[in-house]
């Protein structure tokens, strides 16, 4: 566009690296999370973690993609809108969002309660 690739615009730029970012983050809370196990201490509250920002960054990149694709983002031809749909239902499944941020606001709580 404009003779010149989208992925060279600033503005594109900037939208892939907050996704890129969003991606390391949850990928830095997931390696916590499992150190936490493998050493045998509590990772209830980080799992949680885990489980609510990556199912919503995972939502939010998905999305993102759809847009960058216009309206082929749409079509079932490049598995972009399955990609949405799947993440969508990470939210719901597999414990919502709301149950994740229940189990957290608990566990802070017993923290500062202590």
């Amino acid at each position: 566009q404009f003779g010149q690739k989208l992925a060279q615009m600033p503005v594109m730029q900037q939208q892939y690296a907050q996704a890129y970012t969003e991606l390391h983050a949850a990928e830095v809370m997931i390696y916590n999370a499992c150190r936490l196990k493998e050493n045998g201490m509590s990772f209830v509250a980080e799992a949680s973690m885990c489980k609510l920002y990556t199912s919503q960054v995972a939502e939010r990149i998905a999305s993102k993609s759809i847009e960058w694709l216009g309206g082929n983002g749409f079509t079932k031809d490049l598995m972009v809108e399955k990609f949405y749909r799947d993440c969508k239902v990470g939210s719901i499944y597999e414990g919502t969002s709301n149950i994740q941020l229940q189990t957290i606001a608990k566990i802070v709580n017993r923290e500062y309660e202590s």
